[in-house]
């Protein structure tokens, strides 16, 4: 019978690195997080790097006659192989690092090989009682764990290295006097309050439906990419959109560029001065660092997944989601609840992973309907679960006009006109007063002051200002 792993395996390759180990004994700790027992096929020498660490981790000298010592039982075509290649290698860290990936690669390759192979059977077997979504939920989580097969990703850390990372940080903030450190929102008022968006951080977008959710964190998302573009910084920003299209997103965001009203756009209804500005917006705006992703149901794993290739291609520095309900999740849980807590704590994980800040949006519970005061709640997250647990950043966007403008008042019993015509004038005037009015109010900030940063909304081009003035973003 064949060998299956006829083409998956390199044992030259592996005496190649584990003669490097042995004369150069310093390489043992200094890659100790990319040399892994796994990424070996052959058993003897899985024995051989196994003594090697032993050797190093208890001070000992690191010679081939001292693997025969404790190895007695090592093949001689290894030694003598081990002897050959101790005795010919030419000193080069990066060759060597070169032949670690290589042995990487075969070892993923062989492990998506083994896998795949087992979920044939599955497949193919009909009188299986796992079901295709099982098999492929299973296979993506099986796929997830070979990717993160690595010992000891994130190491203990001592107060000096940590300490030096820590006035790094405040040295540069310093030299950045009056500048923000993260990544901007466009809105001076939450870049004073936030700092920016800072990289690692889960920041929670919530509010009722046609509150302005969606439009409130393009108008971020957008801000980031042209200030982005004004620094000459090649970073980028991704949106997945897991409910609206991308040329959805893509209508709203020329609506608010050219100043001509989304109703407008959608209706096609333009004179010649719309389409001037329309064409100028889209010049400006099509050579920025912005993309977006609309696949449906997407899974944590899959918008993980995805992400690695795009930051790869495109250095996505920052990310939105829309809405977090709509992630799937990895397996069906009994509550919805769990799920949801699954899914939140997989996106901080996500977040700190790559590095960058993750904005979510995030539907609230009917409960806020059922309060004289509408203004939302920690308590208000819909199957909140985690999500308040997980986040570092919880904001709110509130909007009384969306409360008031159906709150016409009702003519009561008994009451003359003339009382209530001024009861409904009184009412049109609030709703005329505050029609624009909006509220982002930060409940939860992990690392700073909560509060509230006043807005100004345009519905009819879906776009939220500052009350304050904000930072000049012009191109």
């Amino acid at each position: 019978m064949a060998d299956p792993y006829l083409n998956l395996k390199d044992n030259n390759l592996e005496i190649i690195v584990l003669a490097y180990l042995i004369k150069h004994p310093d390489f043992i700790d200094e890659y100790y997080d990319k040399i892994n027992e796994k990424i070996f096929f052959n058993l003897e020498h899985k024995k051989i790097l196994k003594i090697l660490n032993d050797f190093s981790n208890n001070s000992k000298n690191i010679s081939i006659d001292g693997i025969k010592n404790y190895l007695p039982e090592v093949a001689k075509d290894t030694i003598q192989d081990l002897v050959r290649e101790v005795d010919s290698i030419v000193y080069s860290k990066n060759s060597f690092l070169g032949y670690i990936l290589d042995l990487e690669d075969l070892y993923l390759r062989r492990e998506i090989f083994k896998t795949t192979q087992d979920k044939n059977k599955d497949i193919s077997n009909f009188t299986t009682d796992k079901s295709v979504k099982d098999i492929i939920v299973q296979l993506e989580k099986e796929i997830f764990e070979i990717t993160n097969f690595k010992k000891d990703s994130f190491e203990i850390k001592d107060f000096k290295s940590v300490g030096i990372s820590s006035l790094k940080i405040i040295e540069n903030a310093f030299k950045n006097k009056g500048k923000i450190s993260g990544t901007s929102t466009g809105f001076n008022d939450l870049d004073n309050l936030l700092g920016g968006m800072q990289n690692s951080d889960l920041i929670i977008l919530a509010g009722r439906p046609s509150m302005g959710k969606t439009a409130l964190a393009t108008n971020i998302a957008f801000n980031a990419a042209k200030i982005f573009k004004k620094e000459n910084s090649n970073k980028s920003g991704l949106f997945f959109s897991l409910e609206m299209s991308a040329e959805q997103i893509g209508l709203r965001i020329l609506a608010e560029q050219s100043k001509v009203e989304s109703n407008k756009l959608r209706k096609g209804d333009l004179n010649e001065e719309d389409n001037s500005r329309l064409r100028k917006a889209f010049d400006e705006v099509s050579n920025l660092g912005f993309y977006f992703d609309d696949s449906p149901n997407l899974t944590v794993s899959e918008l993980r997944s995805k992400l690695r290739r795009y930051q790869k291609n495109y250095n996505i520095s920052y990310i939105v989601i829309d809405y977090l309900q709509l992630i799937k999740p990895e397996t069906t849980r009994d509550n919805r609840v769990n799920e949801l807590s699954e899914i939140t704590r997989n996106l901080k994980q996500l977040a700190k992973e790559f590095n960058i800040p993750v904005l979510a949006l995030s539907q609230l519970s009917r409960q806020v309907e059922n309060r004289d005061d509408k203004r939302p709640l920690l308590s208000d997250l819909r199957e909140s679960g985690s999500i308040e647990q997980d986040a570092d950043i919880v904001m709110f966007v509130y909007r009384e006009y969306y409360y008031l403008q159906n709150g016409e008042p009702r003519r009561k019993e008994g009451e003359n006109n003339q009382t209530y015509q001024d009861r409904v004038s009184e009412w049109q005037e609030k709703c005329n007063n505050i029609m624009n009015d909006a509220l982002l109010i930060i409940a939860k900030q992990r690392n700073g002051p909560t509060g509230n940063v006043e807005l100004v909304f345009d519905d009819k081009l879906t776009k939220f200002t500052s009350k304050a003035k904000d930072r000049d973003i012009s191109y």
